[in-house]
């Protein structure tokens, strides 16, 4: 099958040499543990609550529940933040996550009020979470694309997507899970290359003298490039082809369907 050595076999090997963040393992003498983590913590921002309260939640997002309330007058310090949302900590060791809003009414050592920067390209290249719709075509029929992405690591990320298209003669639905290869993950045009498979079920118009709906699977790749834009949203534009794999007893050759789409996202 030309066709698969064309497409498939370059993208395997595309993913070979994806390169994955190291995990490195450092050890710290008992000795000197104290002073590095005293050393450690210095790096972090204090900031004083002064508002009634701050509400803590579970994760980087309105969707997370509430867990705790800190009180006016608490020291935390800021250990990381996700686009609007800051991961704080205080000085008991309690830790949550609270929104722009709120890190915006806390006071610095010096008495002033936190200033936070907006959103910028760094934000864009250390995101974990996308969530975004696409328009295009799938073979010669208009589709839409639901999809959510999650970052493994700064070049690689899971995706899962649902897909609608509705044409002249048939309609067409798919699910699929890609793999999302992002060599270059800090360049305002981030391109990448997607691996994956998926179910896609064809129900036939009803002008049909015999309509059958058709279920089948299918493998995928496709590549494409990523544009921040500003704040937390970036434009996405691709190109996938599929290989649908035939499940009719009467055909049993597989079937090559490209698609192309552009879309929007937001990133946290």
């Amino acid at each position: 099958m030309k066709y698969v050595r064309g497409i498939f076999l370059p993208g395997l090997f595309l993913l070979s040499v994806t390169a994955l963040e190291p995990a490195v393992a450092q050890t710290v003498e008992p000795d000197t543990a104290e002073a590095k983590t005293e050393e450690a913590d210095d790096r972090y921002q204090r900031v004083t609550i002064a508002d009634p309260f701050i509400e803590l939640h579970t994760g980087a997002g309105a969707g997370y529940p509430i867990y705790h309330v800190i009180d006016r007058g608490t020291q935390v310090k800021i250990l990381r933040r996700r686009t609007d949302w800051f991961e704080i900590q205080t000085d008991a060791g309690i830790s949550g996550w609270a929104s722009r809003d709120q890190m915006q009414l806390t006071l610095l050592p010096s008495g002033e009020k936190l200033v936070l920067n907006e959103l910028s390209e760094d934000d864009f290249s250390r995101r974990r979470w996308v969530l975004g719709v696409s328009a295009g075509q799938l073979k010669s029929a208009p589709v839409f694309t639901v999809f959510t992405a999650y970052s493994l690591t700064r070049n690689m990320a899971a995706e899962i997507a649902y897909g609608h298209s509705v044409g002249n003669s048939s309609t067409s639905t798919y699910l699929k899970t890609n793999l999302v290869m992002q060599p270059l993950p800090d360049l305002t045009y981030s391109p990448f290359l997607t691996l994956g498979f998926g179910k896609i079920k064809v129900s036939p118009g009803a002008s049909l003298i015999v309509p059958a709906e058709e279920d089948g699977s299918f493998s995928q790749v496709g590549i494409g490039i990523q544009r921040y834009i500003s704040r937390s949203f970036m434009l996405r534009i691709e190109a996938n082809e599929y290989v649908i794999y035939s499940s009719s007893s009467i055909r049993d050759t597989n079937e090559v369907v490209s698609e192309w789409k552009i879309g929007f996202a937001v990133f946290f």
